[in-house]
Protein backbone atom coordinates (compact mmCIF):
# COMPACT_ATOMS: atom_id res chain seq x y z
CA UNK A 1 0.00 0.00 0.00
CA UNK A 2 1.32 3.43 -0.89
CA UNK A 3 1.96 6.21 1.32
CA UNK A 4 -0.71 8.62 -1.11
CA UNK A 5 -3.44 5.52 -0.39
CA UNK A 6 -2.72 5.55 3.34
CA UNK A 7 -3.53 8.97 3.46
CA UNK A 8 -6.94 9.09 0.64
CA UNK A 9 -8.62 5.74 3.25
CA UNK A 10 -11.41 6.80 5.59
CA UNK A 11 -11.22 6.05 8.71
CA UNK A 12 -12.95 2.87 9.47
CA UNK A 13 -16.59 2.66 10.78
CA UNK A 14 -15.79 0.62 13.91
CA UNK A 15 -14.18 3.94 14.94
CA UNK A 16 -16.11 6.51 17.26
CA UNK A 17 -15.80 9.89 16.06
CA UNK A 18 -14.72 12.23 14.01
CA UNK A 19 -11.45 11.63 11.42
CA UNK A 20 -9.60 14.10 13.30
CA UNK A 21 -10.41 12.52 16.90
CA UNK A 22 -8.69 9.62 16.15
CA UNK A 23 -5.53 11.10 14.43
CA UNK A 24 -3.52 10.31 17.05
CA UNK A 25 -3.47 6.34 16.12
CA UNK A 26 -2.34 7.09 12.21
CA UNK A 27 1.36 7.62 13.46
CA UNK A 28 1.11 3.65 14.74
CA UNK A 29 1.38 0.54 12.29
CA UNK A 30 -1.70 -1.50 14.38
CA UNK A 31 -4.09 0.36 15.94
CA UNK A 32 -3.28 0.12 19.66
CA UNK A 33 -5.08 -2.26 21.59
CA UNK A 34 -7.32 -2.11 24.80
CA UNK A 35 -9.16 0.23 26.47
CA UNK A 36 -9.60 4.22 26.02
CA UNK A 37 -9.18 3.07 22.16
CA UNK A 38 -11.07 6.18 21.02
CA UNK A 39 -10.41 8.58 23.77
CA UNK A 40 -10.04 11.53 21.81
CA UNK A 41 -14.04 11.43 21.45
CA UNK A 42 -14.77 12.23 25.30
CA UNK A 43 -17.78 13.97 26.43
CA UNK A 44 -17.89 15.12 30.09
CA UNK A 45 -21.51 14.17 31.81
CA UNK A 46 -22.22 17.80 32.23
CA UNK A 47 -21.42 19.15 28.90
CA UNK A 48 -23.90 20.76 26.68
CA UNK A 49 -24.74 18.39 24.12
CA UNK A 50 -25.93 15.47 27.44
CA UNK A 51 -28.56 18.76 28.19
CA UNK A 52 -31.51 17.13 26.48
CA UNK A 53 -30.49 13.38 28.21
CA UNK A 54 -29.84 15.32 31.60
CA UNK A 55 -33.03 17.05 31.83
CA UNK A 56 -35.28 14.18 30.37
CA UNK A 57 -33.23 11.45 33.01
CA UNK A 58 -34.43 14.35 35.96
CA UNK A 59 -37.99 14.97 34.85
CA UNK A 60 -39.63 12.64 33.06
CA UNK A 61 -40.84 10.97 36.49
CA UNK A 62 -43.51 13.58 36.75
CA UNK A 63 -43.40 15.28 32.98
CA UNK A 64 -43.68 12.37 30.69
CA UNK A 65 -44.08 15.18 28.16
CA UNK A 66 -40.50 15.82 27.31
CA UNK A 67 -40.65 12.53 25.29
CA UNK A 68 -42.24 13.53 21.95
CA UNK A 69 -45.46 12.38 22.36
CA UNK A 70 -46.75 13.66 18.95
CA UNK A 71 -44.69 11.23 17.41
CA UNK A 72 -45.62 8.32 19.86
CA UNK A 73 -49.13 9.15 19.92
CA UNK A 74 -49.14 8.24 15.82
CA UNK A 75 -46.95 5.81 16.19
CA UNK A 76 -49.52 3.77 18.96
CA UNK A 77 -52.89 5.35 17.94
CA UNK A 78 -53.38 6.06 21.30
CA UNK A 79 -54.04 9.60 22.49
CA UNK A 80 -51.55 11.78 24.26
CA UNK A 81 -53.24 12.32 27.30
CA UNK A 82 -53.56 8.55 27.63
CA UNK A 83 -49.95 7.99 26.94
CA UNK A 84 -49.03 11.00 30.12
CA UNK A 85 -51.52 8.74 32.37
CA UNK A 86 -50.01 5.44 31.51
CA UNK A 87 -46.07 6.58 31.55
CA UNK A 88 -46.71 7.97 34.58
CA UNK A 89 -48.47 4.60 35.95
CA UNK A 90 -45.33 2.73 34.48
CA UNK A 91 -43.05 4.61 36.71
CA UNK A 92 -44.99 5.14 39.77
CA UNK A 93 -45.37 1.26 39.65
CA UNK A 94 -41.76 0.71 39.02
CA UNK A 95 -42.41 -1.07 35.62
CA UNK A 96 -39.53 1.00 33.81
CA UNK A 97 -37.14 3.54 34.40
CA UNK A 98 -35.12 5.79 31.78
CA UNK A 99 -31.32 4.55 31.05
CA UNK A 100 -28.30 5.71 29.48
CA UNK A 101 -26.03 3.18 28.10
CA UNK A 102 -22.76 4.60 27.80
CA UNK A 103 -19.81 3.90 25.26
CA UNK A 104 -17.76 3.51 28.11
CA UNK A 105 -14.64 3.30 26.25
CA UNK A 106 -15.26 6.47 24.72
CA UNK A 107 -14.45 8.01 28.20
CA UNK A 108 -11.07 5.56 29.08
CA UNK A 109 -13.00 2.84 30.95
CA UNK A 110 -12.53 -0.42 30.52
CA UNK A 111 -16.05 -2.41 30.86
CA UNK A 112 -15.83 -5.78 32.89
CA UNK A 113 -18.32 -8.37 33.63
CA UNK A 114 -17.47 -10.96 36.07
CA UNK A 115 -18.98 -14.49 37.61
CA UNK A 116 -18.96 -15.88 41.38
CA UNK A 117 -19.17 -19.06 41.88
CA UNK A 118 -20.64 -20.21 45.18
CA UNK A 119 -19.42 -23.77 47.02
CA UNK A 120 -21.92 -26.40 46.92
CA UNK A 121 -23.95 -26.56 50.59
CA UNK A 122 -23.50 -22.60 50.83
CA UNK A 123 -26.64 -21.61 52.75
CA UNK A 124 -28.91 -19.21 51.19
CA UNK A 125 -28.21 -16.45 54.15
CA UNK A 126 -24.86 -16.49 53.07
CA UNK A 127 -25.82 -15.76 49.67
CA UNK A 128 -28.05 -12.84 50.47
CA UNK A 129 -24.91 -11.19 52.67
CA UNK A 130 -22.87 -11.77 49.10
CA UNK A 131 -25.62 -10.29 47.53
CA UNK A 132 -26.53 -7.09 49.88
CA UNK A 133 -23.10 -6.62 49.72
CA UNK A 134 -23.05 -5.95 46.06
CA UNK A 135 -26.35 -4.26 45.79
CA UNK A 136 -24.82 -1.71 48.14
CA UNK A 137 -21.46 -1.31 46.01
CA UNK A 138 -21.30 1.77 44.28
CA UNK A 139 -18.58 0.83 42.27
CA UNK A 140 -20.82 -1.63 40.66
CA UNK A 141 -22.85 -0.30 37.38
CA UNK A 142 -25.15 -3.32 36.19
CA UNK A 143 -25.35 -6.41 38.77
CA UNK A 144 -27.81 -9.52 39.13
CA UNK A 145 -28.21 -12.67 41.11
CA UNK A 146 -28.47 -16.36 39.44
CA UNK A 147 -29.69 -19.76 40.17
CA UNK A 148 -27.60 -22.54 38.64
CA UNK A 149 -24.15 -22.81 37.17
CA UNK A 150 -22.96 -19.70 39.13
CA UNK A 151 -24.47 -17.20 41.15
CA UNK A 152 -24.00 -13.77 41.00
CA UNK A 153 -22.74 -11.88 37.55
CA UNK A 154 -21.74 -8.28 38.17
CA UNK A 155 -20.24 -5.28 35.60
CA UNK A 156 -18.45 -2.36 36.26
CA UNK A 157 -16.72 0.57 34.19
CA UNK A 158 -13.35 0.92 35.72
CA UNK A 159 -10.10 3.01 34.56
CA UNK A 160 -7.96 0.60 36.38
CA UNK A 161 -8.37 -2.74 36.90
CA UNK A 162 -6.33 -3.26 39.60
CA UNK A 163 -9.44 -1.11 41.81
CA UNK A 164 -11.78 -3.52 40.31
CA UNK A 165 -9.65 -6.72 41.59
CA UNK A 166 -8.89 -5.36 45.07
CA UNK A 167 -11.59 -2.95 46.10
CA UNK A 168 -14.67 -5.09 44.55
CA UNK A 169 -13.58 -8.59 44.03
CA UNK A 170 -11.52 -9.41 46.49
CA UNK A 171 -13.09 -8.21 49.56
CA UNK A 172 -15.47 -11.21 49.43
CA UNK A 173 -13.93 -13.29 46.43
CA UNK A 174 -11.53 -14.50 49.49
CA UNK A 175 -13.74 -15.73 51.50
CA UNK A 176 -13.91 -19.33 52.12
CA UNK A 177 -17.64 -19.88 50.52
CA UNK A 178 -16.54 -18.73 46.77
CA UNK A 179 -15.71 -21.55 44.59
CA UNK A 180 -14.31 -19.05 42.06
CA UNK A 181 -14.34 -15.46 40.54
CA UNK A 182 -13.75 -15.30 36.81
CA UNK A 183 -13.37 -11.97 34.80
CA UNK A 184 -14.65 -11.50 31.30
CA UNK A 185 -13.41 -8.08 29.85
CA UNK A 186 -16.06 -6.91 27.44
CA UNK A 187 -15.10 -6.95 23.79
CA UNK A 188 -18.05 -5.98 22.08
CA UNK A 189 -21.41 -4.62 23.85
CA UNK A 190 -23.80 -5.72 21.39
CA UNK A 191 -27.38 -5.84 23.18
CA UNK A 192 -28.89 -5.12 26.26
CA UNK A 193 -32.46 -5.36 27.21
CA UNK A 194 -34.07 -6.04 23.50
CA UNK A 195 -31.81 -2.98 22.38
CA UNK A 196 -28.66 -3.26 20.32
CA UNK A 197 -25.64 -1.45 21.69
CA UNK A 198 -22.81 0.92 19.74
CA UNK A 199 -20.73 -2.02 19.33
CA UNK A 200 -23.63 -4.33 17.46
CA UNK A 201 -22.38 -4.84 13.89
CA UNK A 202 -23.85 -3.17 10.72
CA UNK A 203 -26.93 -0.95 10.53
CA UNK A 204 -28.56 -2.85 13.69
CA UNK A 205 -27.32 -0.33 15.75
CA UNK A 206 -30.40 1.50 18.35
CA UNK A 207 -32.53 -1.29 16.28
CA UNK A 208 -34.86 -2.91 19.20
CA UNK A 209 -36.72 -5.44 18.42
CA UNK A 210 -38.67 -9.00 20.03
CA UNK A 211 -38.81 -12.17 18.93
CA UNK A 212 -41.95 -13.19 17.29
CA UNK A 213 -44.10 -14.88 20.13
CA UNK A 214 -42.73 -13.04 22.79
CA UNK A 215 -45.20 -9.92 22.93
CA UNK A 216 -48.02 -12.93 22.98
CA UNK A 217 -46.20 -14.82 25.73
CA UNK A 218 -45.79 -11.50 27.26
CA UNK A 219 -49.78 -11.01 27.68
CA UNK A 220 -50.12 -14.72 28.83
CA UNK A 221 -47.52 -14.61 31.81
CA UNK A 222 -47.93 -11.40 33.94
CA UNK A 223 -50.83 -9.01 35.07
CA UNK A 224 -48.66 -5.78 35.00
CA UNK A 225 -48.82 -4.53 31.48
CA UNK A 226 -51.56 -4.61 28.94
CA UNK A 227 -50.84 -4.60 25.49
CA UNK A 228 -51.19 -1.03 25.38
CA UNK A 229 -48.44 -0.28 27.49
CA UNK A 230 -46.00 -3.30 25.49
CA UNK A 231 -46.92 -1.07 22.83
CA UNK A 232 -46.00 2.27 24.15
CA UNK A 233 -42.76 0.59 25.48
CA UNK A 234 -41.77 -0.94 22.48
CA UNK A 235 -42.73 2.58 20.27
CA UNK A 236 -40.69 4.46 22.75
CA UNK A 237 -37.71 2.62 21.78
CA UNK A 238 -37.63 2.32 18.50
CA UNK A 239 -34.92 3.91 16.40
CA UNK A 240 -35.51 7.38 15.06
CA UNK A 241 -34.00 10.45 14.49
CA UNK A 242 -33.78 12.48 17.59
CA UNK A 243 -36.47 15.32 16.98
CA UNK A 244 -38.78 12.51 17.29
CA UNK A 245 -37.43 11.12 20.42
CA UNK A 246 -37.66 13.75 22.60
CA UNK A 247 -39.61 17.24 22.61
CA UNK A 248 -37.14 20.21 22.79
CA UNK A 249 -39.75 22.72 23.17
CA UNK A 250 -40.79 21.18 26.58
CA UNK A 251 -37.25 20.58 27.61
CA UNK A 252 -36.56 24.39 27.17
CA UNK A 253 -39.45 25.24 28.77
CA UNK A 254 -37.89 23.06 31.74
CA UNK A 255 -34.37 24.38 31.40
CA UNK A 256 -34.36 27.37 29.62
CA UNK A 257 -32.12 26.01 27.27
CA UNK A 258 -32.08 26.70 23.59
CA UNK A 259 -34.23 23.75 22.34
CA UNK A 260 -31.60 23.90 18.88
CA UNK A 261 -28.77 23.44 20.50
CA UNK A 262 -29.93 20.61 22.57
CA UNK A 263 -31.29 19.30 19.49
CA UNK A 264 -28.15 19.18 17.50
CA UNK A 265 -25.98 18.30 20.85
CA UNK A 266 -27.61 15.02 21.28
CA UNK A 267 -28.29 14.35 17.52
CA UNK A 268 -24.47 14.11 17.72
CA UNK A 269 -23.62 12.00 20.24
CA UNK A 270 -26.09 9.16 19.52
CA UNK A 271 -26.48 9.76 16.00
CA UNK A 272 -23.16 10.32 14.60
CA UNK A 273 -20.62 9.47 18.02
CA UNK A 274 -22.51 6.57 19.36
CA UNK A 275 -21.66 8.04 22.46
CA UNK A 276 -24.23 7.15 24.66
CA UNK A 277 -27.60 5.13 23.82
CA UNK A 278 -31.24 6.02 25.94
CA UNK A 279 -33.53 2.94 26.66
CA UNK A 280 -36.61 2.81 28.58
CA UNK A 281 -35.93 -0.31 30.83
CA UNK A 282 -38.45 -2.89 31.38
CA UNK A 283 -38.54 -3.70 34.92
CA UNK A 284 -38.69 -7.71 34.46
CA UNK A 285 -38.40 -8.46 38.17
CA UNK A 286 -41.49 -6.69 39.47
CA UNK A 287 -43.91 -8.99 36.48
CA UNK A 288 -42.40 -12.07 38.00
CA UNK A 289 -39.94 -13.33 35.18
CA UNK A 290 -37.14 -14.74 35.09
CA UNK A 291 -34.09 -14.26 32.32
CA UNK A 292 -32.12 -17.95 31.27
CA UNK A 293 -28.25 -16.85 30.94
CA UNK A 294 -25.56 -18.77 28.70
CA UNK A 295 -21.95 -18.27 29.02
CA UNK A 296 -20.60 -20.01 25.87
CA UNK A 297 -16.73 -21.00 25.76
CA UNK A 298 -15.49 -21.67 22.23
CA UNK A 299 -12.97 -23.27 21.10
CA UNK A 300 -9.24 -21.35 21.51
CA UNK A 301 -7.97 -22.15 17.77
CA UNK A 302 -10.69 -20.38 16.41
CA UNK A 303 -9.42 -17.03 14.86
CA UNK A 304 -10.41 -13.90 16.36
CA UNK A 305 -12.36 -12.72 13.24
CA UNK A 306 -14.93 -15.82 13.69
CA UNK A 307 -15.81 -15.65 17.47
CA UNK A 308 -17.13 -11.92 16.40
CA UNK A 309 -18.55 -13.16 13.66
CA UNK A 310 -20.23 -16.31 15.85
CA UNK A 311 -21.19 -13.42 18.18
CA UNK A 312 -22.87 -11.64 15.49
CA UNK A 313 -25.22 -14.59 13.96
CA UNK A 314 -25.84 -14.93 17.30
CA UNK A 315 -27.25 -11.19 17.74
CA UNK A 316 -29.24 -11.69 15.00
CA UNK A 317 -31.80 -14.15 16.55
CA UNK A 318 -33.85 -11.41 18.47
CA UNK A 319 -34.97 -13.60 21.41
CA UNK A 320 -31.42 -13.57 22.53
CA UNK A 321 -32.04 -9.76 24.49
CA UNK A 322 -29.00 -9.71 25.83
CA UNK A 323 -25.32 -10.27 23.62
CA UNK A 324 -22.19 -9.64 24.95
CA UNK A 325 -18.96 -10.61 23.64
CA UNK A 326 -15.86 -11.41 25.90
CA UNK A 327 -11.76 -10.89 25.19
CA UNK A 328 -9.02 -12.52 27.18
CA UNK A 329 -11.35 -14.48 29.55
CA UNK A 330 -12.24 -18.53 30.24
CA UNK A 331 -15.37 -17.51 28.37
CA UNK A 332 -16.24 -15.60 24.43
CA UNK A 333 -19.71 -14.91 24.53
CA UNK A 334 -22.82 -14.35 26.77
CA UNK A 335 -26.40 -14.44 25.60
CA UNK A 336 -29.67 -14.06 27.65
CA UNK A 337 -33.49 -14.95 27.01
CA UNK A 338 -36.39 -14.66 29.16
CA UNK A 339 -37.84 -17.74 30.44
CA UNK A 340 -41.46 -16.98 29.85
CA UNK A 341 -41.85 -15.37 26.62
CA UNK A 342 -38.92 -17.79 24.78
CA UNK A 343 -38.10 -21.43 23.85
CA UNK A 344 -35.21 -21.21 25.64
CA UNK A 345 -34.08 -25.09 25.31
CA UNK A 346 -34.48 -24.55 21.58
CA UNK A 347 -32.28 -21.33 21.61
CA UNK A 348 -29.55 -23.69 23.88
CA UNK A 349 -29.82 -26.50 20.62
CA UNK A 350 -28.85 -23.35 18.33
CA UNK A 351 -25.65 -22.75 20.36
CA UNK A 352 -24.57 -26.13 20.96
CA UNK A 353 -25.05 -26.47 17.60
CA UNK A 354 -22.45 -24.58 16.88
CA UNK A 355 -19.25 -26.97 16.42
CA UNK A 356 -16.39 -24.57 17.83
CA UNK A 357 -18.60 -24.38 21.05
CA UNK A 358 -16.42 -26.11 23.89
CA UNK A 359 -19.25 -25.79 26.89
CA UNK A 360 -21.87 -23.75 28.07
CA UNK A 361 -22.40 -22.75 31.35
CA UNK A 362 -26.50 -21.86 32.10
CA UNK A 363 -27.60 -19.83 34.97
CA UNK A 364 -31.74 -18.10 35.46
CA UNK A 365 -30.95 -14.87 36.67
CA UNK A 366 -33.53 -13.88 39.20
CA UNK A 367 -32.90 -11.01 40.44
CA UNK A 368 -31.02 -7.56 39.41
CA UNK A 369 -29.83 -5.24 41.62
CA UNK A 370 -28.76 -2.52 39.45
CA UNK A 371 -28.74 -1.37 35.69
CA UNK A 372 -25.74 0.53 34.77
CA UNK A 373 -26.10 2.48 37.93
CA UNK A 374 -29.40 3.17 38.11
CA UNK A 375 -30.40 1.09 41.43
CA UNK A 376 -33.34 -1.37 41.35
CA UNK A 377 -33.97 -2.28 45.41
CA UNK A 378 -37.45 -0.21 45.55
CA UNK A 379 -38.22 -2.09 48.51
CA UNK A 380 -35.34 -0.26 50.20
CA UNK A 381 -36.63 2.88 48.63
CA UNK A 382 -33.31 3.70 46.27
CA UNK A 383 -35.40 3.04 43.38
CA UNK A 384 -33.45 5.27 40.33
CA UNK A 385 -30.80 6.54 42.72
CA UNK A 386 -27.89 6.95 40.09
CA UNK A 387 -25.08 6.16 42.37
CA UNK A 388 -21.83 5.23 40.87
CA UNK A 389 -18.44 5.77 42.64
CA UNK A 390 -15.79 6.18 39.89
CA UNK A 391 -12.59 5.25 40.06
CA UNK A 392 -10.98 8.01 39.24
CA UNK A 393 -8.19 9.89 40.66
CA UNK A 394 -8.43 7.12 43.66
CA UNK A 395 -6.05 4.53 44.12
CA UNK A 396 -7.03 1.37 46.06
CA UNK A 397 -3.77 -0.69 45.63
CA UNK A 398 -2.08 2.10 47.60
CA UNK A 399 -4.52 1.53 50.28
CA UNK A 400 -3.97 -2.22 49.67
CA UNK A 401 -0.38 -1.72 50.31
CA UNK A 402 -0.44 0.80 53.73
CA UNK A 403 -2.33 -2.23 54.91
Amino acid sequence: MTKEKEKTEPTPTYLLGSDEQQKWMQKYFFAPRGIAFAEPGIVALDNPKMSALNITKSSYQIRPEVFNLNWLSEATKVKKEELKKRLLRLYDEHLIILVLNGSVQVEGFGLYYWIVKLREGTSPKIKKEFGDWYQNKDEICSSWETEGDFDFFNGNHMRVLDNLIWNVIMPLGQRPEVEYVHLCPIRRDIREDWLNMPDAPGGMYRQYSWGEEEEKNLLKCQDKLDATDIKIIKAINQKRPMKDYFDFKVLAEISGLDPKDMEEGIKDLIESKRIVVPLIYMNWQKMGLTHKMYLIKLSQIIPSWRKAEIADELAAIPEFNLVLEFTDSFYDIAVRACNQTTNVEKLLEKIQSYTEVETVKQSNMVKQYRRWVDRLDDHNGFWEESIFTDDFLQDYTVRKEEK
